[in-house]
């Protein structure tokens, strides 16, 4: 009995707290990757990421505040992020959006159009900063930090 107590407070201290992060859009293995290990560094959470097609939500996935859109590098790529926002804006209330892209296109693309428009055009709030969609999205614990 000692032994299997001893073995569930190893596990206990071991494991990490984990958040699930919905990705709509097409974000490259890449850029989940890297958006996953910034978050984990900025919230101490593990992340895993739950990619959705258009219609495929399920009500726990719904009620997760945890949402970010995949953006391809280029025009073509700022486009298909904002069809992507149009089309799940007609069937869902989205939450605050991280925006998730490469890390080798995301100094060359600049973001503000498309955070506008959505922000504007869609009523949809959308962050580049991963620490800024943190402090908007994870819950505060009593002590008023994050948990």
């Amino acid at each position: 009995m000692n032994d299997q107590a001893a073995g569930l407070r190893a596990y206990a201290s071991q494991r990490r707290d984990k958040a699930s992060l919905v990705t709509i859009g097409r974000p490259t293995p890449q850029a989940v990757n890297a958006t996953c290990e910034r978050l984990s560094a900025l919230s101490g959470l593990a992340w895993e990421t739950l990619p959705l097609a258009l219609g495929e939500v399920s009500s726990a996935q719904r009620s997760s505040p945890y949402w970010g859109i995949g953006v391809a590098p280029g025009a073509e790529g700022l486009q298909g992020a904002y069809r992507d926002l149009k089309q799940w804006s007609q069937r869902e209330r989205l939450p605050p959006l991280l925006i998730i892209r490469d890390p080798a296109a995301s100094q060359d693309m600049p973001l503000d159009n498309l955070v506008d428009a959505a922000r504007r055009f869609l009523g949809i709030k959308l962050f580049t900063d991963p620490a800024d969609w943190l402090a908007q999205t994870l819950p505060m614990t009593e002590s008023g930090g994050t948990r």
